[in-house]
């Protein structure tokens, strides 16, 4: 019995358990829910944060982007206000203020913003939003309002662009290959082809300084930018830039065909070390960017533009090969008469590319060639004679340099609509320098030849000597005015124009002015020393050309052969002397003076006594039954005496017989080695440069709190 007793106890105690149990677990489920619904509340209190921060940063932006919507106060945007009420649909409190976003000026404040600087006009809009939260449940009568603030600026405008020489190349394109080429360096195309999967690529300054591992400050100011790039002088080597532009590129694959480039331009130019300055400081440019212009003084805008890898890679090779690229071997030429031309060419300053606003500037590579036009140690025969010429003319000329500068960005657009900014290009061609100039010294400066070591130290450029008297020589230095060329042109992001487009002159023709200025330049200054006996330069001149006549016939015939030689040697310094235009006379500037008018007096004296005694020649009996002084006499008579300009006949004749010595070198200086750098390497039209916008960025707004 007691066992059935105690049966029923046992189940009303188990009943009061289950109840306990099941009113706590009710307890913990309240307790979750009610902790739900406060989630549930503190999330939508997040969430209500996130819209109002959404609705500050858009109106910013907008108000950014229509700084003219600035009330007279600054303390107020329409653009701004619109983009938030109608466009965001908000409708809590909004304090919108313009003013300037400078990270620099402003360095103390938290957003870098502020509203004191009065004078200057608004770069940024701040916007303030801020409303209250109405909770869902009615746990609280009331949750935090929420408080956002943002910062928007506008970007000034900025572009990347490049100058270059015109290359010719298939439709047009600047293929690597042909910028090697301008550059000097000349490699099989076949090896270069995938690199025109960079010619459609860009990247951004950012992107390849953190490719290279260079930490650039969120509030860089223009200046410490250009500081930051050119202090990076022999810390980046050419291959480990390269590989940066081809993987910033999205073109990894080429890494191995940057191993192989590289071999080939060492090649090329010497094992030399191939570093990378990647900046430019002052107006002369030295590293793979130009001096940036930010007219805002901040960096970002210039990190940040659009960049032509392709561009970016040739420049590259540009900096690092600077001084060293050669254009093919020395040139060796000897003329008939034992005279030499030599001539190398190497780039003296790199291209570079130009970014930033208006202002910025970006450089082709300056080329020069130097010409050294001598005879041998001891001369060579001038006649074939007695009369020896020396001949030592070291020539330094500027090929090509040219600058082109960012005049107005962003207040044109094109018939498409896109908007356009406009470069300003001055470049130089053909400048000559002729002094006490070495070939190590002509390729030490990039600055005009004239600030060449000795360019303007006199050196003895020729002398005509019979044994120790000396019968004309010529000891001075001479600087030619550069071809000027000027132009500009407007263009679209992605568009490449020739600038100048008028005014261009042939490579034939200007080299020819080139080379007739500085043989006009020779002899008209020697013209200014003539020796001090005419009759004894007269006497022998007569005596060389009887000599050296080819006619073993009667002595009349061999005198009428030196006579004509004397005479066709006349006109041509005649012919010379009437391709003295301005044109030629302009390069010589006030360097040189030209009496081309007396010259041409003097030359037509002494053919007036030539023809004459020409036309007698078959009365000459003194000649024809006489021995050979008798014909030497005549000949001597003819060209001897006093001219009616300034100079002796006989002196004259000896110039004349000068040009015909220098004239073959010098065309060499043109044909051999100036057309066909011009043309066939650098494939250059004189006075023409080819300009490349690559990006072009206008009206761009950021948000920076």
């Amino acid at each position: 019995m007691s066992m059935l007793g105690a049966s029923p106890r046992t189940g009303v105690s188990h009943g009061r358990r289950q109840s306990g149990s099941m009113a706590i677990n009710m307890m913990l489920m309240l307790i979750g829910l009610v902790g739900m619904l406060g989630l549930i509340e503190i999330g939508y209190l997040y969430w209500a944060k996130r819209d109002t921060q959404k609705v500050a940063d858009l109106s910013s932006l907008a108000g950014a982007q229509q700084l003219q919507d600035c009330n007279a106060a600054n303390t107020d945007n329409t653009a701004a206000r619109g983009n938030a009420g109608t466009e965001n649909g908000f409708g809590g409190t909004l304090t919108i203020t313009c003013g300037t976003w400078d990270p620099v000026a402003n360095a103390g404040i938290v957003d870098h913003f502020s509203t004191s600087a009065s004078s200057t006009a608004p770069n940024a809009v701040k916007v303030v939003a801020a409303r209250p939260v109405t909770p869902f449940f009615a746990f609280t009568s009331s949750l935090p309002g929420v408080n956002t603030e943002a910062v928007a600026t506008q970007v000034s405008p900025a572009a990347a662009f490049s100058i270059g020489s015109t290359l010719v190349g298939v439709n047009g394109a600047a293929t690597l290959q042909q910028f090697l080429q301008s550059i000097g360096i000349n490699l099989n195309g076949t090896s270069l082809v995938g690199y025109q999967g960079l010619a459609n690529v860009t990247i951004t300054p950012a992107g390849l300084l953190q490719q290279l591992g260079i930490t650039v400050p969120t509030n860089i100011t223009v200046g410490g930018l250009n500081t930051l790039l050119a202090a990076q002088t022999n810390t980046h080597a050419l291959i480990d830039v390269l590989n940066a532009i081809v993987t910033v590129g999205g073109q990894q694959q080429l890494t191995s065909a940057n191993v192989s480039l590289l071999n080939a331009i060492n090649a090329a130019v010497g094992n030399i070390p191939l570093n990378v300055t990647l900046g430019s400081t002052g107006s002369t440019p030295t590293g793979l960017f130009a001096q940036i212009i930010g007219p805002d003084g901040t960096a970002q805008s210039a990190l940040n533009t659009q960049v032509n890898a392709l561009q970016l890679l040739n420049a590259a090779i540009g900096v690092a090969t600077n001084g060293h690229a050669i254009y093919g071997s020395p040139i060796n030429i000897t003329t008939p008469l034992g005279i030499n031309v030599t001539a190398s060419t190497s780039v003296i300053e790199p291209p570079s590319v130009g970014i930033g606003g208006v202002g910025t500037t970006a450089y082709t590579a300056q080329i020069r060639t130097f010409i050294d036009i001598a005879t041998p140690t001891n001369g060579t025969s001038l006649l074939g004679g007695l009369i020896y010429l020396s001949v030592n003319l070291p020539i330094a000329v500027d090929l090509v340099n040219a600058q082109a500068t960012l005049t107005s960005l962003c207040n044109t657009t094109n018939s498409a609509g896109q908007p356009q900014a406009t470069v300003a290009v001055n470049a130089s061609v053909l400048k000559m320098c002729v002094g006490n100039i070495t070939q190590a010294g002509a390729f030490s400066t990039a600055l005009g030849c004239d600030s060449i070591p000795g360019a303007s130290t006199p050196q003895q450029l020729f002398k005509v000597s019979l044994g120790t008297t000396n019968l004309a020589s010529l000891n001075t230095s001479i600087v030619t005015n550069a071809l000027p060329a000027s132009g500009s042109g407007t263009l679209a992001a992605g568009q490449t124009a020739i600038i100048p487009q008028t005014n261009s002159l042939a490579i034939g023709t200007s080299v020819n002015n080139l080379v007739t200025a500085l043989t006009a330049a020779l002899l008209t200054n020697s013209a200014t020393q003539p020796p001090a006996s005419s009759s004894q330069t007269a006497t022998q001149i007569a005596t060389d050309l009887w000599n050296n006549t080819t006619t073993t016939n009667s002595n009349l015939q061999r005198a009428q052969q030196a006579l004509n030689e004397v005479q066709t040697a006349s006109q041509g310094f005649q012919g010379l002397l009437g391709n003295v235009t301005s044109s030629v006379t302009d390069l010589l500037g006030n360097t040189v003076e030209l009496n081309v008018p007396g010259l041409l007096t003097d030359v037509g004296s002494l053919l007036s006594g030539v023809n004459g005694a020409l036309s007698g020649i078959l009365n000459e009996a003194g000649c024809a039954l006489g021995g050979t002084n008798q014909c030497i006499a005549l000949i001597s008579s003819a060209i001897s005496g006093g001219g009616t300009g300034a100079n002796s006949n006989a002196f004259v004749g000896l110039l004349s017989f000068l040009l015909q010595a220098l004239q073959t070198p010098l065309n060499d200086l043109g044909s051999s080695v100036l057309s066909p750098i011009l043309t066939n390497t650098l494939g250059l039209d004189i006075g023409q440069n080819t300009v490349n916008m690559q990006s072009l960025e206008c009206h761009r707004v950021q948000l920076v709190y």
